[in-house]
């Protein structure tokens, strides 16, 4: 569907300081290229781990990985607005968090947001997925969300994701805290038109299940872990 394209989109348009993440750091030259491509040229770009493109001032893409569980906190302390773990499901659940707690940005009108492009997990550690977005992917969710539609989480005092009703603060335990927005956005390789009008299609189709499914964009297609 593009998802990593999606978000360079937001990195060169809509944010000022992105963090660009892949498990591996092998697995990021292909986004580093499309980056350097977008941008026109490779001024600006030093390729000293960690890699990063200045943009313009004050506007940069730090790109990063998390090989193992506790990498993750190289990056603590360390401001972005957007953070995309890119392939999220291929990351732990507590990377994912962890990062989360270091958005932001110290101009108020600058918008912070964390964008998980990703495929349907391929093994049980990306499984988090389902409960984070519950709404949306889990069928015993009782109260079930449109795709793209807003709904509004806190984490509670033992860490858990708990749904709330709206944006208005929500006191917990002798304090107020401010809900936070999801959404979930499917899309396939049918979504994108230059994937669509090529050969990519008829590579996942001679796939074997469930790979094939699962990278054709069906969410919900189940594996045997």
């Amino acid at each position: 569907g593009g998802k990593s394209q999606l978000g360079l989109g937001l990195a060169f348009n809509e944010h000022k300081r992105t963090l660009f993440l892949r498990r591996q750091y092998t697995d990021l030259s292909g986004v580093i290229d499309d980056a350097i491509k977008i941008h026109g040229s490779r001024n600006g770009f030093n390729g000293q781990p960690p890699p990063r493109l200045t943009i313009g001032p004050e506007h940069f893409i730090d790109f990063g990985a998390c090989a193992r569980v506790g990498d993750e906190q190289h990056w603590m302390g360390k401001q972005h607005d957007l953070i995309v773990p890119d392939e999220s499901t291929q990351f732990a659940w507590q990377q994912i968090r962890f990062l989360m707690g270091w958005l932001r940005h110290e101009n108020p009108k600058q918008r912070c947001r964390v964008l998980l492009p990703t495929n349907p997990p391929l093994s049980a550690e990306g499984l988090w997925i389902i409960e984070m977005f519950a709404p949306w992917l889990d069928d015993r969710y009782p109260d079930p969300a449109a795709f793209g539609e807003l709904r509004w989480c806190i984490t509670d005092e033992r860490g858990n994701d708990k749904w709330v009703d709206g944006p208005h603060p929500v006191k917990m335990g002798d304090r107020f805290v401010n809900p936070l927005s999801r959404t979930f956005i499917p899309s396939s390789v049918g979504d994108n038109p230059y994937y669509a009008a090529g050969s990519y299609r008829d590579r996942l189709d001679a796939m074997a299940e469930p790979h094939r499914s699962i990278l054709l964009g069906k969410f919900k297609t189940s594996f045997r872990d």
